[in-house]
């Protein structure tokens, strides 16, 4: 992905809120803590903060940037028609926007991908990633818009 494109544009999520126990207190006992366990031991493992810092990191090294681009409302918005209607979002893997003059209908994760890269290209929310490897490149590496 470095190697290919100068920008790479990412969701900035919460990761250490995302993977908060659902167990709750005695008075107020949490609910679905099995399927919550399970969630945070996925998210655990495919160590998305890891792959982040490295995509940063590998990006900034071949003259490129990573983009964070905030998170809200990119998976219940339809990347057609850039309307966020009641239950478009029919389950995980499936968006089918209800606007009547739409109808669009795709993979959920493909239609976040392509709200998220919209707001980068009209600039609205893009915040650059933090780090060292955005604003510094290895010696003799040229700058993706001069490649």
């Amino acid at each position: 992905l470095a190697r290919t494109y100068g920008t790479v544009v990412v969701e900035q999520l919460n990761i250490t809120n995302m993977v908060k126990s659902a167990k709750g207190t005695c008075e107020n006992p949490g609910v679905h803590v099995a399927q919550k366990s399970g969630l945070n031991r996925s998210i655990s493992q495919e160590a998305w903060g890891r792959t982040v810092t490295m995509l940063t990191y590998k990006t900034g090294r071949c003259g490129g940037t990573l983009v964070k681009v905030p998170a809200p409302g990119t998976s219940l918005r339809c990347s057609a028609c850039g309307l966020t209607t009641a239950g478009s979002r029919e389950d995980q893997a499936t968006f089918v926007c209800k606007n009547p003059d739409c109808g669009w209908c795709g993979n959920a994760d493909w239609n976040a991908a392509r709200n998220i890269l919209h707001l980068y290209r009209i600039g609205l929310v893009a915040i650059p990633a933090a780090g060292r490897a955005v604003v510094r490149r290895t010696r003799g590496v040229k700058p993706a818009a001069a490649r």
